[in-house]
């Protein structure tokens, strides 16, 4: 018998193909080893079809047979995988996405990450106007202070986030968010907007907006977001940045792998908020 599949497939598709697909997938997804008949059983695709799959694949090198009599995938995806990790340089990939929002937003566009118990500026890209705020790309940065690598300290296991933090929050300006119970409670706030502010907490007269990165693992990797002057900061230029700004994120995170759903609950919550 073959995989039951949803009506309205695409008219090309290939099923033997497809049943591949749908076993490499099961195999990625659980780190076990699986026998024929399970999978079979499990995907709907006869025993001889997963055994002629399985040979083919192992013949190959992309799957391998465990002690037990089980299949997993082997090392060939990995070697791949080294193949491709270039496409995947997180700068690399982010400057289209970077420049997109630069351009709609009009404003200067960071991309952080963090590096010990400090944060880096990966790239930053200005507007086309007389007079932006500019940050060289390999500057260090405050990472308690900083709207960007807040979007990932957000986002960590909190033990790391006391790790990764100074032992003393130093006061950058009067604005400075130096007690930890607040910042933490500022941290728990990102996880359900998805958004993080600096409103003159790195420098007197600077606003910035930030918001996660997440990888193929669904990790915290990298915060991204606008900086720009107070003084010309309004609320309804603030709310079209916040949703500029979780839109350059998550097309970022999906360029890079993320398949997770987090996007969809900050969008909503920014409805809300209206």
């Amino acid at each position: 018998m073959g995989t039951t599949k949803p009506s309205g497939r695409n008219k090309y598709a290939v099923p033997a193909v497809e049943q591949m697909l749908d076993i490499v997938e099961h195999l990625a997804g659980n780190h076990r080893g699986y026998g024929i008949t399970e999978l079979g059983r499990e995907l709907g695709i006869s025993t001889n079809g997963v055994f002629r799959i399985l040979k083919c694949l192992t013949d190959r090198g992309y799957v391998e047979a465990d002690p037990e009599g089980g299949h997993r995938l082997g090392t060939k995806f990995f070697t791949l995988g080294l193949r491709l990790q270039s496409r995947f340089d997180l700068r690399r990939r982010a400057r289209p996405h970077l420049e997109r929002l630069c351009a709609q937003a009009g404003e200067t566009v960071q991309l952080y990450t963090l590096q010990d118990d400090y944060a880096l500026v990966l790239d930053c890209v200005t507007p086309a106007t007389s007079s932006f705020i500019q940050v060289l790309p390999g500057s260090r940065m405050a990472s308690h202070a900083s709207a960007f690598s807040k979007a990932v300290l957000a986002f960590l296991p909190e033990a790391e986030v006391r790790r990764r933090l100074p032992r003393k929050l130093a006061a950058l300006t009067p604005h400075t968010v130096t007690d930890r119970n607040q910042l933490c409670a500022e941290l728990a706030q990102t996880r359900t907007t998805g958004l993080v502010y600096d409103r003159e907490g790195y420098m007197l007269g600077i606003f910035c907006i930030g918001a996660p990165v997440f990888d193929v693992n669904g990790e915290a990797v990298a915060g991204v977001g606008v900086t720009g002057l107070v003084s010309v900061s309004h609320p309804e230029k603030q709310a079209a940045l916040e949703h500029l700004i979780l839109a350059c994120a998550e097309r970022l995170s999906r360029d890079i792998g993320y398949s997770g759903g987090l996007f969809g609950g900050f969008l909503s919550h920014l409805k809300r908020k209206k």
